[in-house]
């Protein structure tokens, strides 16, 4: 096929070269550079995935996979996130409980590896871990397995990544040919440079939440509810998250299986939270994530309009107060979705629920868009593919002289993605005229 196709060809390679470049020699303050090699990036993923035909996807799926593998020894630049993991894994390696203390009460006891250098990387120096359990499982294995060698850790963490993307992409294969779906259409995700810049590159766990929720709807589609919901569970214990698409059970399976399936989940969910035996550190993680939602603010769409509200009324950032407003929008209107929405396959739902949540979100990075691209995969909409596209260019955030968010590339951003939303919820879709598939 190369050979038939120069344009094709010369996109792989762009593809390839590219995935070098981004992922050892940019910054995420090079704003230019980074934009600029993403673009092409993202430029030449358009060209394979509109001259593919149906049929012979196998190559652009091998081809994503080969530009993961590419990343193997690279050390995530786009997001320090990383560094929290090491500090957990170095704690847990020296039987220290990462929940009980601050890292700033760590920092000075004499434990090896958990000192002033690594320290002054974290970006949540006040700030309980966050990270459920299961995580952690994988934070001490990087440092057993590499406990002087920061670079070595994420390549060891790269290489558990890796294995849950190639799990996904298997997933995602599968399921499209449940649903009797093209091939074709898990290229937005196989050959996605964010994903693959974010998830292999960077590190994120939701390449692993995804893997597990990926599995609860395989074995939900096949009826076997008990092993969707242990898989469900899994999910929720890598990112606590999921938990929002429950309701959306009760008109799909009734209330009883939803109970059942509930309760598997929230086991699952406990059994992997046995080492949290002192209650207090559940709280302390509670404290956390309540400062995160009334603290940070980032690439927001609704709250930043009530921000705005917020000085014109009282003169000052309330997002004290409307982070709070904003997490009960958030769970009411995702359960009037779940019981008053029309009826779709279930991984469609889990995208407009997705969407509900990013929507209110304070907070919006570009590895959140991740979930609702994955869901949209099985349906038309083609907005969240464009959406993963365009967050990725909130990194021009990021200066040599310090971090300043430029609102008209997130004013940009949602009126494109909204206005697409609302064209393809009226019937029409970009996905089949994209993927020449009518």
């Amino acid at each position: 096929m190369l050979k038939q196709n120069p344009r094709v060809s010369l996109a792989y390679i762009i593809l390839a070269v590219f995935t070098i470049v981004m992922g050892y020699y940019v910054q995420r303050t090079e704003a230019w550079l980074l934009l600029g090699s993403f673009g092409l990036m993202f430029i030449a993923s358009l060209v394979v995935m509109r001259d593919t035909a149906e049929g012979e996807e196998d190559l652009p799926y091998y081809w994503g996979v080969l530009m993961r593998l590419l990343l193997l020894f690279s050390f995530p630049a786009l997001s320090d996130d990383i560094y929290r993991f090491i500090w957990d894994g170095r704690l847990l390696f020296n039987l220290t409980d990462p929940y009980k203390q601050l890292p700033s009460e760590y920092v000075n006891q004499g434990i090896e590896g958990v000192n002033q250098a690594l320290y002054l990387k974290l970006n949540s120096q006040e700030y309980f871990s966050v990270y459920p359990p299961f995580n952690q499982v994988f934070f001490f294995l990087s440092v057993l397995l590499s406990p002087d060698s920061e670079f070595w850790s994420a390549v060891i963490l790269r290489v558990v990544i890796l294995v849950f993307e190639l799990g996904n992409i298997r997933l995602i294969r599968k399921l499209l040919k449940h649903y009797q779906l093209p091939q074709k259409y898990g290229l937005l995700y196989a050959l996605n440079p964010m994903i693959i810049l974010e998830l292999t590159g960077n590190l994120h766990f939701e390449a692993i939440m995804v893997f597990f929720l990926l599995l609860a709807i395989w074995y939900y589609e096949r009826n076997k509810l008990h092993w969707s919901a242990v898989f469900f569970g899994l999910s929720v214990a890598t990112k606590f998250l999921p938990l929002i698409f429950l309701p959306l059970l009760f008109r799909k399976i009734g209330f009883k299986k939803t109970a059942i399936y509930s309760s598997i989940v929230m086991a699952i969910l406990v059994i992997s939270f046995l080492p949290l035996i002192n209650t207090a550190h559940i709280w302390a993680i509670r404290d956390s994530m309540e400062l995160y939602f009334q603290k940070f603010e980032f690439n927001a769409s609704i709250y930043y309009l009530t921000r705005w509200y917020g000085f014109q009324v009282a003169g000052h950032n309330i997002i004290a107060e409307s982070g709070k407003w904003m997490m009960l929008a958030t769970l009411g209107s995702i359960l009037l979705y779940s019981f008053l929405g029309k009826k779709r396959r279930l991984p469609e739902q889990m995208m407009w629920v997705w969407a509900l949540y990013v929507l209110f979100a304070t907070t919006v990075h570009p590895w959140y868009t991740i979930p609702l691209l994955v869901m949209s995969i099985f349906s038309l909409k083609q907005f969240p593919y464009i959406w993963t596209i365009l967050v990725f260019f909130t990194y021009a955030n990021y200066q040599l002289d310090g971090y300043f968010e430029r609102l008209e590339i997130v004013t940009v951003e949602y009126t494109i993605v909204i206005l697409v939303a609302l064209y393809e919820t009226s019937g029409r879709s970009f996905r089949e005229r994209f993927f020449r598939t009518t």
